[in-house]
């Protein structure tokens, strides 16, 4: 029986002896095995599932991320101060103008093209200076031409681009403001006051003339880099000489092509010649009213353009100003209209429908209207 027991005792001991070490082995391959998936845990943190792949393998000791309380992230000033930000007064200088540029807004608006350059703080200041400065022009020299390149009357009136430049140009050295059509009408109505030094650029335009705008627009464009100042023409097209003639003018659409190119380079302000250029004077109601509001829709239908000025053919100008009125019509450009001394466009001019154009010196240097004089004798001739 002892002998037994010992037997038992003997093959007991190894087996617990084994079952501890394995105990002791698999308690050491667990905590193996948790320290592995602890250190995992702790960096799938880095995980950013925005970042290509290669940007997702762990490192072999990850560093945990540092977040720094500065007071630049707890405390986002740019933000809060933008959002609570008031707009500025004089963010847009185009609202709430005062007298009289919001009724020069209000005109180009129902004309249909508003020239922001000529309603800037700029050009209101400048014009507001030159006011201070001179005075109030009561009246001023208007000038009729047919482009920069025309010759008529055995070349006593007649121009060149080069010709055309220099004048252009001696206006703007001696300070002369260019008006607009909308200056001119609150100027002829009494309720837009220009300064002295003031000159009115007028032309007739066909489809013979029509490409001069071009050369006028890079003589404006250079002499405005020069003396930064914009010059200015208002151009009165003979709308029906406009169409296509093959063979003859206006290949497709370009009469009208260039007129939009010209309104577009913001030199220009636009009225109509008329749609068929008759004397006036020999015409009835009806084909006065017929031709005016053809020419007028023609505008409208080709440049977007509602005009409201007009350039009389052959310089004759209708007796039916009420007609013209009810039309729509309340600015008219003839020729001598007044004794040639006084032959200038006023101050609440007494006939705004049969306003009246000189011509620019020629190229002999002398003017054929008024005859003889240069274009500084023809400046000095408007003061009152």
């Amino acid at each position: 029986m002892k002998r037994l027991l010992r037997f038992f005792a003997a093959l007991l001991i190894p087996l617990i002896f084994l079952s501890g070490c394995g105990r002791l082995e698999l308690q050491q391959s667990y905590a193996a095995t948790q320290t592995s998936a602890s250190a995992l845990s702790a960096t799938q943190t880095l995980f950013n599932p925005n970042l290509p792949l290669a940007a997702t393998i762990t490192p072999n000791t990850p560093t945990p991320v540092q977040f720094s309380p500065t007071p630049e992230i707890q405390q986002p000033a740019e933000p809060t101060t933008t959002a609570t930000s008031l707009p500025s007064p004089t963010q847009d200088p185009f609202q709430d103008l005062p007298e009289p540029w919001s009724r020069i807004q209000e005109r180009m608006q129902s004309y249909g093209q508003v020239q922001e350059d000529y309603l800037s703080p700029e050009y209101r200041l400048r014009l507001s200076q030159a006011i201070e400065g001179q005075g109030e022009a009561a009246q001023i020299l208007s000038l009729e031409l047919h482009g920069d390149s025309y010759s008529m009357f055995e070349e006593r009136y007649s121009l060149t681009p080069e010709i055309f430049y220099s004048q252009v140009e001696t206006l703007l050295a001696e300070g002369y403001h260019f008006a607009t059509i909308h200056e001119v009408e609150g100027l002829v109505y009494g309720w837009f006051p220009l300064p002295q030094k003031s000159v009115i650029l007028t032309t007739d335009i066909s489809s013979q003339t029509v490409n001069s705008l071009a050369s006028i627009a890079q003589t404006f464009t250079a002499l405005e880099q020069q003396y930064g100042v914009r010059p200015h023409m208002i151009v009165y097209p003979w709308t029906g000489d406009m169409l296509e003639r093959p063979g003859i003018a206006c290949e497709g659409d370009s009469c009208w092509q260039a007129l939009r190119d010209a309104r577009d380079s913001g030199f220009f302000t636009f009225g109509a010649h008329s749609q068929t250029h008759p004397d006036f004077s020999t015409v009835g109601f009806e084909q006065l009213e017929t031709d005016w509001m053809t020419s007028r829709q023609a505008m409208l239908n080709n440049l977007g353009l509602n005009v409201y000025s007009l350039a009389w053919p052959f310089e004759v100008c209708s007796q039916d100003t009420q007609a013209m009125l009810n039309m729509g019509f309340t600015i008219g450009w003839g020729g001598v209209t007044k004794p040639i001394k006084q032959n200038y466009t006023a101050w609440q001019d007494p006939a705004p429908l049969c306003l009246p154009r000189m011509f620019p010196p020629a190229i002999s240097g002398v003017s054929m209207r008024p005859e003889g004089l240069t274009l500084e004798q023809m400046l000095d001739g408007v003061a009152p």
